[in-house]
């Protein structure tokens, strides 16, 4: 496969008469973006929002995110999802960098996220540092908008305005281009054979909640060797089930750095022999069939070594460790990379539920537990009140020790498993090393 990316860096984001893109500046026409969002007018009250970085601006609750993008040849940016389900993974798109589309509403479940634009939060995210073109709404129907639910409008909205903003970049020259090919049936050339394990937002048994591969919930999938290309180029979205500070949207998966780093190292110092992807599994049956297909899938490729990522805690870190003592009993070498939760959570979560002795190579991206005081900004762009009314992870409506999380002044006190990406699984974290 070979996936081309042309890429149109955003310099600035505004508002105007009509939608396009010209020497660095995206002009969005609202009203047509917001109809391009919602065309069967499942959401309701919906207003246009731009954060830049540096502005005194917080964003919560946060659903979803995506890159804006388009396809020149007319298929959908994500296949199954948003058009017809098509092969990913090969050809060319448009990307717009440098910004994100965030889906925020008005009730916060505790999958979701807060982001600060500047002050002491504006280095724990990655996110702060693009210019996010936000959509405010509420669930049409109000049966679906309170509490832990599956932001499924919310999630389709992010990607329909993504493509609706990608078109505008359609029919131009790009500026930079980037260019993922890996040949499945090349040799190795003695190179070490790595795989990633990607452990993905999947738990619930109710559809909606859980990350879609070509539109089907992966919940129910034997764990899947895929292309890195696929990832890439949207056939992955996510989920609204891990909590916020660790999981994976979908702007993560389409700019995944782990795959991009492995990319550029295949045919150099590894082989890079691709992706399998491993869901969470909520009951010991499915735990272990999903053990027994990464371990065995690892096993004919030939893996010399795999790379193990946990978006979560709990019964994801029972399949992380019993997945990479799998594969060390087959003689393949795992690095896990994950986040730690050491600090006082909202919910008294513990740290990790399981540790052996095998696991002996860990990569930790954070403490997602840490406790952050935050102060006021001078812009919400979403619901303040959501952080004490909502069951956020690592928010709380009073405590004997810390005192409601929504202090008078606008300040908030919280822990990070709440705030936006910044245990940084993915690969975006800038807590434990940096590339030189």
């Amino acid at each position: 496969m070979k996936l081309e990316i042309g890429n149109f860096q955003v310099s600035n984001v505004v508002f105007g008469e009509k939608t396009y893109f010209e020497k660095g500046v995206l002009t969005i026409n609202e009203n047509e973006a917001i109809a391009a969002l919602n065309p069967e007018g499942k959401l309701k009250n919906v207003k246009l929002h731009i954060a830049r970085p540096g502005e005194r601006v917080r964003i919560l609750p946060i659903k979803e995110i995506v890159e804006a993008r388009v396809r020149p040849d007319g298929r959908a940016v994500f296949s199954g999802e948003t058009g017809p389900t098509k092969e990913a993974g090969n050809g060319v798109l448009h990307a717009l960098k440098g910004m994100s589309v965030m889906a925020v509403g008005k009730y916060g479940g505790w999958e979701e996220g807060i982001l600060d634009m500047s002050g002491p939060g504006e280095e724990l995210s990655h996110y702060s540092q693009l210019i996010n073109v936000c959509f405010t709404a509420e669930d049409a129907d109000p049966a679906v908008d309170q509490g832990q639910h599956q932001n499924i409008n919310f999630r389709k909205g992010a990607k329909l305005l993504g493509e609706y903003l990608g078109k505008t970049v359609e029919k131009l020259e790009p500026a930079e281009w980037e260019v993922f090919h890996i040949d499945e049936w090349e040799e190795d050339k003695g190179l070490p054979r790595v795989a990633l394990v990607l452990q993905l937002n999947s738990f619930y048994e109710t559809p909606g909640f859980d990350d879609t591969f070509y539109g089907v919930d992966v919940m129910y999938m034997i764990p899947p060797l895929v292309h890195p290309n696929e990832i890439l180029d949207g056939a992955l979205c996510s989920g609204s089930i891990c909590i916020s500070g660790f999981r994976a949207f979908t702007y993560d998966y389409q700019n995944l750095p782990l795959i991009k780093s492995l990319c550029a190292e295949h045919g150099k110092t590894l082989h890079f022999v691709g992706v399998i992807m491993s869901m969470i599994g909520q009951t010991l049956e499915r735990k272990e069939r999903g053990i027994i297909r990464v371990a065995e899938t690892a096993a004919m490729l030939r893996c010399d070594g795999v790379i193990f990522t946990e978006p979560g805690v709990s019964n994801a870190d029972i399949d992380l460790f019993n997945g990479i003592i799998r594969l060390e009993e087959k003689g393949i070498k795992c690095v896990a990379v994950t986040d730690e939760d050491t600090g006082r959570n909202g919910r008294n979560n513990p740290s990790k539920v399981m540790l052996d002795g095998m696991v002996d190579a860990i990569v930790s991206t954070s403490n997602t537990a840490q406790i952050l005081e935050l102060p006021a900004m001078d812009r919400i762009i979403g619901d303040l009140d959501s952080v004490i009314r909502d069951p956020y992870p690592g928010t709380w409506s009073d405590n004997p020790v810390y005192g409601p999380s929504l202090r008078a002044d606008g300040s908030i006190i919280i822990d990070s498993s709440c705030y936006l990406g910044n245990g940084g699984v993915t690969g975006w974290s800038n807590k434990t090393c940096k590339n030189f």
